[in-house]
């Protein structure tokens, strides 16, 4: 109960503090007044559905790792029982961390992306776009060379070394990380596709990941 109720303190102060800081700190963005008018109100449902047609494969990329938890689990339980369980589990908490990677690769590129396409200097949108998938494979080789290399330190976090859970989390740490390679690159290509307005190509990347290749691949 407890720490269910400091989840819920912690989301409440996030949002707290976003909406005191939009009230009565912003100086350029801030809320405003909702225009009851016939065309305010249609353009304001446009504007919304293009946000949403632009930000369906970041929604579809977030809803990967519910993918991969879910089917995994399911995987799991079926071959190695509760132990097998365990040890996915562990790399479910650590996969967020690779995911943050790609994210924030893609995410600090996106504005400059953006920017640049807008302006017509596609140069640098290819050059921007270039420099983003360096960093996202450098990203994902050295997380694949740290889970590949020191399972057993990541695994000794949640459990002891003799458990039989640890074990099998131990020996499947480097097959897990192979991807990770991918996963950073498929994330950024996302964001990519995001900035120039490329809306199919990002959510067909996001399906491939989240629902298509994650699911055959977990079932195999």
């Amino acid at each position: 109960m407890g720490a269910a109720l400091a989840s819920s303190v912690s989301i409440v102060a996030g949002g707290l503090t976003a909406v005191i800081y939009l009230l009565f700190k912003a100086r350029h963005l801030r809320l405003c007044r909702l225009k009851r008018s016939t065309k305010s109100l249609r353009l304001c449902l446009r504007n919304l559905g293009y946000q949403c047609r632009i930000g369906s494969s970041a929604l579809l990329g977030e809803a990967t790792l519910a993918v991969l938890m879910f089917v995994g689990n399911r995987v799991f339980m079926h071959y190695l029982g509760d132990y097998g369980v365990a040890a996915f589990g562990i790399s479910c908490y650590y996969i967020p961390f690779v995911f943050m990677a790609g994210n924030a690769t893609a995410q600090s590129a996106q504005p400059i992306i953006s920017y640049n396409f807008g302006a017509g200097l596609y140069d640098r949108v290819v050059t921007t776009e270039r420099i983003a998938l360096a960093v996202a494979v450098a990203c994902g080789l050295t997380a694949t060379l740290l889970f590949s290399v020191y399972p057993h330190v990541a695994v000794s976090l949640f459990m002891n070394h003799e458990n039989a859970a640890a074990l099998i989390a131990t020996n499947g740490f480097p097959y897990f990380a192979a991807g990770f390679v991918c996963f950073v690159v498929n994330i950024t290509a996302i964001g990519y596709f995001q900035s120039v307005e490329k809306i199919m190509p990002a959510t067909i990347f996001a399906l491939l990941r989240g629902a298509g290749l994650y699911s055959w691949y977990l079932s195999l």
